[in-house]
């Protein structure tokens, strides 16, 4: 008989070979299954690139401060300020909770900047087109009627 710690190293190297097998066959099978399905997951790629930013979705923020997700920049800060300042830790509040109010407050800011960026963009786009082309129309007419 051969002593108990060959027959234990053989069947450790035994559950090692056999284990390894089986983790490398599932670890395959997840690749692939990756790979099929690469094309049709863009959207989650987005929201994990979101989740790896930390950045938050704007629903998400826009319930952490409790406000519409269309609120306007005055009342973002004024609920921040309100609940940044309620969870300071001097005061038994939380780090994390106040890191969660800034995050929300910093996904609210930027979508109310885009939406009047967007807005400004909107109304000076056809008005200022409209407006520098009728200027230089009565002027043209106004030089041409004093040279006549």
């Amino acid at each position: 008989n051969p002593p108990i710690h060959t027959m234990a190293a053989r069947i450790l190297a035994q559950i090692l070979v056999v284990g390894g097998g089986y983790f490398v066959r599932a670890f395959m099978q997840a690749y692939r299954e990756a790979l099929q399905a690469a094309p049709a997951g863009a959207a989650g790629a987005r929201q994990a690139s979101r989740t790896l930013k930390h950045k938050l979705a704007l629903e998400d923020a826009a319930d952490i401060l409790s406000i519409s997700k269309d609120a306007g920049l005055k009342q973002i800060d004024e609920r921040f300020m309100k609940m940044y300042h309620a969870n300071e830790p001097s005061k038994g509040g939380s780090q994390y909770l106040q890191w969660k109010i800034l995050s929300a407050r910093n996904v609210l800011v930027e979508n109310a900047l885009e939406k009047e960026a967007k807005q400004a963009s909107a109304s000076s786009g056809p008005s200022g087109t409209s407006a520098s082309s009728g200027s230089s129309g009565p002027t043209g007419t106004g030089s041409d009627t004093t040279q006549t």
